[in-house]
């Protein structure tokens, strides 16, 4: 692969991105949240070109989200639809996938296909409806941001970036609830701030007469009827919080590609404090039960 310059690229081949086509093994926001959540051992373990052992996850693990996101996006392997089958249990059926990863496609059950469908139909329709998202109309998909900091290198795909710039779109499927209430929790969980705090890092470094005016979208849709769907935009609290996060990882990362040491977890013994709910949970039972006649009376017969 030729050098390659930092900058924004559309129609970057995805195959060479997911192999990291930096100078340098670069950070992503998904190894960021690694080294955030567990250690820098394990980003090193999930990064394409540090771990000589690396292996790609199985890509019809998550039949239905790849073939939404495709479908929604526009990019992505060409798809193989197998309506013949109901699984990949049988020979036949694993030969049929092996070929068509073999020519570069992606091979996907008819009925997780065709729910893909709905899905997205449903989900231009729920956009349609919310007439100041430009999700998935001005812009284009699938955009790889790529750049250097301090010796370091970053990329990271974006679903979609509007040719302004000034609109980042992430497409999340779910197969639990999207409602209002419970996207916080989510969006901590996910990370989904870490991926904003990123992308604005990445942009601002490519084009910084776009900083300040841009908004981080999240659309999550739900894998089940009706297929209903919310968008998220990343305030600015949760993204002082991502970027707080995503400081710590590229600290962490920096330190660890200088010195080629990957630790993992401290080798101190961990003294977890018991969590406060649980202790109150507890408490709450304790008085509940201590406070039943048949506790208090010893001579009650046990069963048994």
């Amino acid at each position: 692969m030729k050098k390659l310059n930092p900058g924004i690229y559309r129609e970057f081949p995805i195959a060479d991105y997911y192999a990291d086509p930096a100078p340098t093994p670069s950070l992503t926001q998904s190894l960021a949240k690694i080294i955030i959540e567990r250690s820098p051992l394990h980003a090193w373990h999930a990064h394409p070109r540090l771990n000589p052992e690396f292996e790609r996850d199985d890509p019809t693990k998550y039949d239905v989200g790849n073939v939404a996101h495709a479908l929604m996006i526009g990019r992505g392997k060409d798809l193989v639809v197998l309506d013949t089958f109901d699984d990949w249990r049988t020979n036949d059926a694993k030969r049929r996938r092996e070929e068509a990863r073999e020519e570069g496609k992606l091979a996907v059950l008819g009925k997780h296909f065709h729910l893909a469908e709905r899905m997205t139909q449903a989900a231009r329709v729920q956009l349609a409806a919310r007439r100041e998202i430009e999700a998935f109309r001005n812009g284009s998909g699938e955009v790889m941001t790529i750049w250097k900091e301090n010796g370091i290198w970053l990329r990271q795909l974006i679903d979609w970036l509007t040719d302004d710039h000034l609109t980042f779109c992430d497409y999340k499927t779910t197969g639990e609830s999207a409602a209002p209430h419970v996207l916080g929790r989510k969006m901590a969980a996910d990370g989904w701030h870490i991926q904003a705090a990123m992308a604005e890092r990445g942009l601002l470094a490519l084009d910084s007469k776009s900083a300040g005016r841009r908004r981080y979208l999240f659309i999550v849709q739900e894998t089940d009827p009706p297929y209903a769907l919310n968008v998220v935009q990343i305030g600015e609290a949760a993204l002082t919080m991502g970027r707080k996060m995503l400081n710590y990882a590229i600290d962490a990362w920096t330190a660890c590609t200088a010195s080629g040491t990957w630790p993992a977890y401290p080798p101190e013994i961990v003294r977890p404090e018991f969590p406060g709910w649980a202790e109150t949970e507890w408490l709450n039972r304790e008085t509940e039960h201590s406070e039943r006649p048949e506790i208090g009376n010893r001579n009650v017969l046990m069963a048994g």
